[in-house]
């Protein structure tokens, strides 16, 4: 799976996280709060962002645990690959076991060389067991 390909999956990810939240509230109220507008506009940018750069990154993460730290009524729609993806912080929300997992997953992916071949859904569902 090439690089490109693996941004892709997580930025649909990230597209929809933020369709989610934007029909949500606090965020779909007028009286919604100044940080709460930050907050989705924040997550709106990276939504949009077209390569992963340092920042990027680090945006992901604080936004992924403002989620779940200040809005956890979202928190169970926020697909875990994306706290893989984001790591650092994210990572203290995940078990040792799902960890493993997504460590196993990154290891298969990187031995296939950067290889367009590989569906990602395919080997997760291999590696998680959901066939």
């Amino acid at each position: 799976m090439s690089d490109s390909s693996y941004f892709n999956h997580h930025h649909k990810l990230l597209q929809a996280l933020f369709q989610h939240c934007e029909q949500q509230l606090p965020f779909n109220d007028e009286r919604a709060s100044e940080v709460d507008t930050e907050f989705l506009a924040s997550l709106k940018t990276i939504s949009e962002a077209t390569s992963p750069d340092e920042t990027f990154i680090e945006q992901g993460q604080s936004i992924i645990c403002r989620i779940v730290s200040h809005y956890q009524h979202i928190t169970p729609v926020v697909n875990r690959d994306l706290f893989w993806f984001f790591g650092g912080e994210c990572l203290h929300y995940m078990a040792d076991d799902e960890l493993a997992l997504y460590q196993q997953l990154d290891e298969k992916l990187h031995e296939s060389n950067g290889g367009d071949s590989l569906d990602y859904a395919e080997v997760k569902a291999s590696i998680f067991q959901l066939h």
